[in-house]
Formats: C-alpha cells, sequence, structure tokens
C-alpha cells in the first residue's frame, strides 16, 4: 500500500480533531472507540510512523461506524487506508450470572463492529433448542448483512438454599401441622445451602459460604459470617406479631449471592376438648363444641393443648361444669370423665378445660363445650 505524504496526513489529522461534538454523539461505537484514539494521538505526538498509525485507526473507526459522513469528512482515497480485516464480535451478559429456581433471567447479545444491529438476525437456543420467540437462554447465533455468521453461548447452573424452622412449643404427637410459637418460645432457623461455582457443577462447602442474618431488619453481625448456616433466639414478641428474617448467602469471593426470607407468626396457646377412649386414652374425633346427647350416657373427654412451651404434665389444668370447678383426674388432669343417670329431664350444661404455664401468666388456654342432654 502506499504510504501517505505528510500533507495528506495532516489534513486527516486536522479533520478528527474538527469533527464536532454533535456528531460524535450519532453513534456511540464512534464514541467510545475513536475519542482516546484522538486524544493519544494529541498527546503522545509520536514519529510520522507512529502518527499514521494511531489517527487512521481513528479514522477507520469514524468511517466504518458512520459511513457517509466519515468519507466526506476525510475524503481519504480508499487504498490509503489501512486493511484491518475487522470482523464482528459477538458477547453476552447476563443478570444474575447465578440464577435461582423460577426467577428471571435477562440475558444481552452484545455485538460489536457493526452499526446495523438491527439488520442482523438472532436466533436463541436453549440447551440446543431454537427458541421461536427469542427469548431464549443460552446460545445465540447471528448472521450479520455483512454474511458474517456470530454465536456464542453461556453456561448457567442454578443455586439456592432451603430456610427450615422449628419453635420450641408443644403439641400433642397426632398433630401434624408445624408448631408456631408463643411468646418466650426458642427458634432455631437452619439453612439448607446448594450452592454451586457460577457456570459449574462444584459444589461450594458449607464453610466456605458466608450467612448474613437480618432479624426484623436488624443486622445479626455475631450470629453472622463463615459456615454460620443456623441461627437461634427468643420470641419476645406478643400474639399477633410477626418475626421477619432475611437470609443472604454468598461466596467469599462475591460471584454467587442469594436472598431468602421467612414470616414467623406469634400465636396464642391453644387446648381444645375431643372425645377420648377410656381404655386407651387415646383421643378421636374433631374438636368439640355443641353436642346433644341422650340419657342414660357416659361421657370421657380430653383435653389437648397446643402451642404452650411446657408439657402438658407441666401445665395446671382445670375442669368447670356450668362455671363450678370439677375435680380433676389425678395423675393426668387433662382426662375428664361425666356420667349421667336416667334422669328423665331435659337439661343442658357447659363444660370447659383451662390450662396454665405456671412459669407463665401469658400462657393461658381454655375450651369450652355445650351439652343438651335429652
Amino acid at each position: 500500500m502506499k504510504r501517505p505524504n505528510k500533507n495528506e496526513f495532516s489534513d486527516a489529522y486536522e479533520a478528527i480533531l474538527a469533527w464536532s461534538p454533535a456528531k460524535r454523539e450519532q453513534n456511540e461505537l464512534h464514541r467510545t472507540m475513536s475519542l482516546p484514539v484522538d486524544d493519544e494521538c494529541r498527546r503522545r505526538r509520536p514519529s510520522a510512523r507512529g502518527k499514521l498509525y494511531f489517527c487512521l485507526v481513528g479514522a477507520f473507526t469514524i468511517f466504518f461506524s458512520s459511513f457517509f459522513t466519515a468519507s466526506a469528512q476525510f475524503g481519504l482515497p480508499a487504498n490509503q487506508l489501512p486493511n484491518l480485516n475487522m470482523r464482528p464480535i459477538l458477547t453476552m451478559t447476563a443478570e444474575p450470572t447465578t440464577p435461582s429456581p423460577n426467577s428471571i433471567l435477562n440475558i444481552t447479545a452484545n455485538l460489536y463492529g457493526i452499526t446495523t444491529v438491527n439488520n442482523s438476525n438472532f436466533t436463541w437456543f436453549v440447551n440446543d433448542i431454537k427458541q421461536k420467540d427469542s427469548s431464549g437462554l443460552n446460545t445465540v447465533n447471528i448472521a450479520t448483512p455483512g454474511g458474517d455468521s456470530l454465536s456464542d453461548s453461556m453456561l448457567f447452573t442454578v443455586s439456592d438454599f432451603d430456610l427450615t424452622w422449628s419453635a420450641s412449643s408443644r403439641a400433642p404427637a397426632s398433630y401434624k401441622g408445624k408448631i408456631l410459637p408463643t411468646k418466650n418460645s426458642a427458634v432455631k432457623i437452619m439453612a439448607l445451602p446448594t450452592v454451586y461455582r457460577p457456570g459449574t457443577k462444584v459444589l461450594v462447602r458449607t464453610d466456605n459460604l458466608i450467612f448474613n442474618w437480618t432479624v426484623d431488619d436488624k443486622f445479626q453481625s455475631a450470629k453472622s459470617g463463615a459456615g454460620k448456616s443456623s441461627l437461634a433466639f427468643t420470641i419476645p414478641d406478643f400474639v399477633g406479631a410477626n418475626k421477619s428474617v432475611l437470609l443472604n448467602i454468598k461466596t467469599v469471593d462475591g460471584a454467587v449471592s442469594l436472598n431468602k426470607s421467612v414470616e414467623i407468626p406469634v400465636v396464642r396457646p391453644q387446648t381444645v376438648i375431643r372425645w377420648v377412649d377410656p381404655k386407651t386414652e387415646a383421643p378421636y374425633g374433631g374438636a368439640l363444641k355443641n353436642l346433644s346427647v341422650k340419657l342414660p350416657v357416659s361421657l370421657n373427654f380430653i383435653a389437648q393443648n397446643y402451642f404452650f412451651n411446657a408439657p402438658p404434665d407441666g401445665l395446671r389444668w382445670q375442669w368447670f361444669v356450668n362455671g363450678e370447678e370439677a375435680a380433676a383426674a389425678g395423675a393426668k388432669p387433662w382426662l375428664a370423665s361425666l356420667n349421667f343417670p336416667d334422669i328423665k329431664t331435659v337439661f343442658s350444661i357447659q363444660i370447659k378445660a383451662e390450662a396454665k404455664n405456671p412459669d407463665s401468666d401469658l400462657e393461658t388456654a381454655q375450651a369450652t363445650v355445650n351439652i343438651n342432654i335429652k
């Protein structure tokens, strides 16, 4: 290629310096690639050969980004531009880099070295399956107007963790639901992480993860740190409150960061009355509220406590019939028997069972049953 003489080069250099800000803003590629070249040329002022290299790259960039403007601005013959054989470049970026289950993953295909991006044909693939709606996650192939076929791919590994918690409050063995805490209950929360290195199937050990715990918007610095996958605290709140616990798990290098929260309700202790088999002392049926029975009849009940911070034998039990306290059944005061002889008179009674935790006046509950005897 013929080397331009000094006068031709000076004209091109002055044209670059005269390029107006308004025209610089016409194209992002021109703004990011050509301006540093101009500054470098202006600052370093190397030899004529050095100036020719740096400044012509800038001119070529402007020419490539905005064809008509650049050619009119510089007017350099095509045979004086270096043949850089620039090929468009495709890269992919994602946010977040480590997705969690059922989350939205945003992936951007970044195409450099071409101004007619809208004329390029993008084809997306997820696990090698072509996506008709162009909303794929993993691989993209692009055919540019110049005939270049480009492709790029990203590998994602889903990381997650479970939060499970338990309370020190009690419930009958037959209870299948979640045992809920009341005031002064101790609660323990456990995190069960499944965290991978981004884009790999390499599990990160729990002691190499940082656990940051927050309770009711207050960061628990003393209970947070590497390997601290559990949190224990006592419920200070009254009935009706909710304890909000947020956990952030991240790798030491910050490549993976996951968040999850849980709401723990604070409830009132409860007592219910059920039928009981007098021989096995096993309760059956649902909670009793209103009964209608015929004489003669013998009724056997059991009162069960839920969500107290003490077992049944640690509570104080009382039975009442029409408001009058009745004798409890000795060693097992949560059991009660009512025997009615064959009386011709129809009457109604109300029985009530009440349980209290002697160590906490706030832990008390009662249940009543209305009985119509015919």
